[in-house]
């Protein structure tokens, strides 16, 4: 299958086909400093005992013929003193992703593959924030909308689009311009 997925073994006692969407790349905190995988699960793994929820979301911007890629997973839990941000940045040249649509693709595949990566460490509720208007008359993206959603809910996730798609619109916007 490749050197991208791996099997793992999960304590409850089933198999789970993960795309590793973090490890062996450049995962960063809020402020920007670099951490290992190893350092990731363990924080995974602490807010998930203490019923932290994850929100996952990508966005991307075109910026001097490169495509800026960032996936982020938000850790939140209402009225914690603490909430928690990871993510990874990529580039990838324009060429590859020629078409809106095909950059509102790549970013529900790249939520998915993290939602799929996280699904086993996370017991609370797991959701996907796609960067999709609902307003066709003021957003290109909003005739993506139910695709996306269908691809996101039928591998069991829950899904949000704008404007209640922080964690893409806002967390890995903001990430795509540094």
């Amino acid at each position: 299958m490749g050197d991208a997925y791996n099997i793992w073994y999960i304590a409850n006692k089933k198999y789970c086909l993960e795309v590793l969407m973090f490890k062996g790349k450049q995962i960063r905190g809020f402020y920007g400093s670099e951490i290992s995988y190893e350092y990731f699960l363990e924080k995974m793994k602490e807010y998930n005992s203490e019923g932290f929820d994850a929100y996952i979301g990508t966005d991307s911007q075109v910026i001097k013929g490169k495509v800026s890629v960032v996936t982020c997973v938000c850790l939140y839990k209402f009225g914690a003193k603490k909430n928690e941000i990871f993510y990874v940045k990529e580039r990838i040249p324009s060429e590859r992703l020629p078409t809106l649509r095909s950059r509102m693709l790549h970013e529900a595949y790249k939520s998915l593959e993290l939602a799929i990566e996280v699904d086993p460490l996370i017991d609370g509720k797991l959701t996907v924030h796609l960067d999709i208007g609902t307003d066709p008359k003021r957003c290109k993206t909003a005739r993506f909308q139910k695709e996306l959603q269908v691809l996101v809910r039928s591998q069991g996730y829950g899904c949000e689009v704008k404007p209640y798609s922080w964690a893409s619109s806002s967390i890995a916007d903001m990430f795509t311009k540094t």
